[in-house]
């Protein structure tokens, strides 16, 4: 995600760049290699179909879900926890929001916006359940016995979401309806056990599995929608479209519905580029920007596996948010007269899909090492598609300067950039360090290890944890595989981790 920090750099990188940065460029675009055995599936993924319709008159969802989860641990489990994010807007004082922010993300006034349960069963007998956590935003489920290792639960349940009227991840603003973090979604088991941290203000506080999602979607006619998942079939009854959507090895579903949208797209590969903009605006030049984005981390990273990714003009103050196959950009990049703000944006969250949607990490503990890497990809795409003189002007005139700038009034006490969010004080040391002083770590250890074995090192991190989870732990071990070089010290040095 981008931050509105962030967004000044950018207007002052451009004022250097536009300059020097020349509409016609050259690629070299070979097929990525295959460093180790690509992946082989997942047979136990958690499985949600759901049925969903947009109440326009109300802003509600109306929903019914089931869940089929299968245990994977080798324990019984006496309980399962599910996230009920929409809850976290419910209350002013627990808004997931800074409170310097409060204003933007909320221009109309505070609105509220939560989940309602309105029954949970396996198959016909209703189970136990309790809302708990910080703003009501985890579910326990306590089956009728333990679920034992490898034994499923099938659940279903009956939800309404009442939309808060917020410019932020979920919530609607004047052309945009943005539907994401909607539904109760499984919680992440590993080795620490139940992964039930709160909705933080800073940062991307989610963890999750990828997982099938079939959706079957009731919209009114008028309205359009940039969804996760291929829509198979559209029909329409009572003057309603109902849409059938599926999706696989992903690890969220999000809706993004406008009135207001001119859809158009393109083919990179197997991939369609579908660029949503508002009536139009500066849509060609996004769609491009996807494209270019799509070819150059196929090349750099590894192919992208699904058939779509829709790059999607929002009401959404913070600047950009990455989802399965979909990235929200402000639609106020779309007004900015510059090109520069639009693209770097659009690339940094297109790289979140190698770098979270494909390679997962826990968000909320290890920020850093989907960030940074994304950070330093979309250097990476400027250098690729513009030439290695401009990566080296944003590098010194963005990502350092930032991280200059914050020093100069929160002077460096030696930290490291493997924090979790509850670590953070502001947006700003969080984007300063995890995103500025994380990619100038991935520039260090890219010289210190050569460009052959940085590159290797990033395919074969991307094909050996593609669908899963890594650590900061995992990312070190591939690195170091790679090279004969020590780079205990180097990760110490930035990370300040145990390797």
């Amino acid at each position: 995600m981008k931050s509105q920090k962030k967004f000044k750099l950018l207007l002052i990188v451009f004022s250097v760049l536009f300059i020097t940065i020349s509409l016609h460029y050259a690629w070299d675009f070979r097929e990525a290699e295959k460093v180790l055995k690509p992946y082989d599936g997942i047979d136990y993924l958690t499985q949600y179909n759901i049925t969903v319709e947009f109440l326009e008159e109300n802003m509600t969802i109306k929903a019914s879900q089931k869940i089929v989860y299968t245990n994977q641990e080798a324990k019984d489990l006496n309980n399962i926890y599910l996230h009920l994010y929409p809850n976290a807007f419910r209350r002013k004082e627990e808004a997931p929001f800074e409170k310097k922010e409060m204003e933007r993300a909320y221009p109309n006034g505070f609105d509220p916006g939560y989940i309602e349960i309105e029954d949970i069963k396996e198959g016909r007998r209703s189970v136990e359940y309790k809302i708990m956590g910080k703003a009501d935003t985890i579910l326990r489920v306590t089956p009728p016995k333990p679920l034992g290792p490898g034994e499923t639960l099938q659940l279903s349940m009956d939800f309404q979401v009442k939309l808060p009227n917020t410019v932020g991840r979920m919530g609607y603003g004047d052309n945009t309806i943005n539907i994401t973090n909607w539904f109760p979604i499984m919680a992440v088991y590993d080795e620490k056990g139940w992964n039930l941290e709160p909705y933080y203000a800073i940062g991307d506080p989610f963890y999750s599995e990828v997982g099938k999602y079939d959706v079957t979607v009731i919209l009114p006619q008028q309205y359009k929608m940039a969804t996760t998942g291929n829509i198979v079939k559209v029909h329409e009854k009572k003057g309603k479209n109902i849409y059938e959507i599926e999706a696989e090895l992903v690890r969220n579903f999000v809706m993004i519905l406008s009135k207001n949208f001119k859809i158009q797209e393109a083919s990179v590969g197997n991939t369609k580029v579908f660029s949503y903009s508002i009536d139009g605006l500066r849509g060609e030049e996004a769609l491009q920007y996807g494209i270019d984005a799509v070819k150059v981390f196929n090349s750099l990273f590894g192919a992208y596996p699904y058939q779509q990714l829709s790059v999607v003009a929002c009401d959404f103050f913070i600047g950009g948010m990455e989802y399965p196959n979909v990235v929200m950009i402000s639609q106020d990049l779309y007004e900015i007269e510059e090109d520069f703000p639009l693209e770097y944006v659009v690339a940094h969250e297109i790289a979140h899909q190698w770098w979270y949607g494909i390679v997962g990490n826990n968000e909320i503990k290890e920020p850093w090492l989907d960030e940074a890497l994304t950070e330093y990809s979309t250097l990476m795409y400027f250098e690729k598609k513009y030439g290695p003189h401009i990566k080296e002007q944003i590098f010194e005139k963005m990502i350092k300067a930032q991280y200059e700038n914050y020093i100069d009034f929160e002077p460096d006490r030696g930290e490291g950039i493997l924090r979790s969010l509850r670590e953070f004080d502001s947006s700003w040391q969080y984007s300063s360090i995890v995103y500025s002083k994380g990619a100038m770590f991935i520039e260090e250890l890219r010289a210190y290890m050569g460009e052959e074995a940085f590159i290797k090192s990033l395919r074969e991190y991307f094909e050996v944890f593609k669908f899963k989870n890594a650590t900061t732990e995992d990312f070190y071990k591939i690195c170091e595989k790679n090279t004969e070089k020590d780079l205990k010290h180097l990760f110490n040095q930035w990370l300040n981790a145990r390797n």
